[in-house]
């Protein structure tokens, strides 16, 4: 089974300088960290920030090539997997009602998606796991902390 989730903010780890990306699930109840590369970073702080950059960025470029495509969507994002703290992705694509999963970095995905309107899924068992943090094993001072460091407006900050 999958949830689907929706991309939270960016955050950038002030000690170690890692990057993650912050995926709230629908109902609330859970936040799962990804971790980035800074390249991946970027381009999901661009589109969730909405900043028009001087020339077309690559997923800009992808999407509008897959836009342009008659009958094709980018039907969902699904994050099934994590080994060693590196998540697996893949889009699913319908043409002409035929289904196609391609294999992709969460980041790349996520990127595309968010360019697309196109809903992500998370797998249960990724959300079952320690790699997800619980707001209601929080308590109500973890999760005032977790809002300020998620705020409403998504974007870029240092944890």
């Amino acid at each position: 089974m999958f949830q689907e989730v929706k991309v939270k903010c960016v955050i950038c780890e002030p000690i170690t300088v890692r990057y993650f990306c912050v995926l709230e699930t629908i109902d609330g109840q859970f936040f799962v960290p990804i971790n980035l590369c800074e390249s991946g970073a970027e381009t999901i702080y661009v589109e969730l920030n909405k900043i028009v950059p001087p020339r077309p960025m690559t997923f800009d470029f992808i999407s509008s090539i897959l836009s342009a495509i008659d009958d094709l969507l980018l039907e969902k994002v699904i994050i099934y997997d994590v080994d060693s703290c590196i998540f697996k992705a893949k889009i699913v694509i319908s043409h002409n009602g035929i289904e196609n999963e391609i294999e992709c970095r969460p980041s790349d995905a996520i990127a595309l998606s968010l360019r697309m309107n196109c809903p992500i899924f998370i797998s249960d068992k990724l959300i079952n796991n320690d790699k997800c943090i619980c707001k209601q094993k929080l308590g109500l001072n973890g999760s005032k902390i977790i809002d300020k460091l998620f705020p409403e407006q998504s974007g870029l900050s240092n944890a």
